[in-house]
């Protein structure tokens, strides 16, 4: 066995990893989830869009709302539902925007990586950027986890990845309903860039009302982009 090896095996003890949904100790090899919880993930991720009829990781379908805002495609890995907090799927979304965990956010970058190459030709061509967190959250969890993910996804497709937006938002979108959250997601453009005739993918964790996306969606369109895709590792509102 390398040092290398041993090294990370010793570190990966000395940690006491978790599985993310049930809190059983993980294995050596096993990222967020134990072999348990990665099955009943798996399982979830085959679940069909009512429209196309295709696996979501394999879909691009929007809605209404985003594509009044520019938006004619969206990316996901599996639907939120949030009356069932403890099953694997919503498990990863809430520890990537708590727990800032490597293998976590390795884990839904390799979702979400896939997802878009799914869909996207030439996904190196694209600017990568993301839905900026509140700033009182980026004080309480230490992490922009959405920009995160961003950063890590840009940099397995080949693609530039640019934080334009941050946000001024007061409140968390979950605690707000629709017509509030428009009001609250308040973003602004923080690195004025000339995106004309670019393409552009905008990275989130989770869409619901679409309220986040589609306000960041128009923030970047007045920089001139050409189209905009956006990717989440979730969608909650249905098809």
């Amino acid at each position: 066995m390398r040092f290398n090896e041993l090294m990370d095996r010793a570190l990966f003890a000395l940690s006491v990893p978790k599985c993310i949904c049930c809190g059983e100790r993980l294995n050596y090899g096993q990222k967020a989830f134990c072999l348990k919880c990665s099955l009943e993930f798996r399982d979830f991720k085959t679940r069909n869009c009512s429209r196309c009829a295709k696996i979501l990781s394999e879909c691009d379908c929007s809605n209404e709302h985003l594509q009044s805002h520019f938006i004619g495609r969206v990316i996901k890995c599996y639907r939120y539902l949030p009356i069932n907090e403890k099953i694997p799927s919503n498990a990863l979304v809430y520890s990537l925007k708590c727990d800032n965990r490597n293998d976590v956010l390795e884990v839904c970058a390799n979702e979400l990586e896939a997802a878009i190459r799914n869909s996207v030709v030439s996904p190196e061509n694209y600017v990568i950027t993301n839905v900026p967190r509140r700033k009182a959250a980026i004080i309480e969890y230490g992490i922009d986890h959405s920009e995160l993910l961003a950063a890590e996804v840009a940099k397995r497709l080949g693609a530039e990845f640019i934080p334009i937006l941050t946000s001024n938002a007061k409140k968390a979108q979950k605690s707000l309903q629709t017509t509030d959250r428009l009001k609250n997601a308040d973003f602004e453009i923080a690195k004025c860039i000339d995106l004309k005739g670019r393409a552009v993918i905008i990275v989130d964790d989770i869409i619901t009302s679409g309220a986040s996306m589609s306000t960041a969606a128009s923030l970047i369109r007045s920089l001139g982009c050409k189209s905009i895709i956006a990717a989440a590792l979730a969608i909650a509102y249905k098809d």
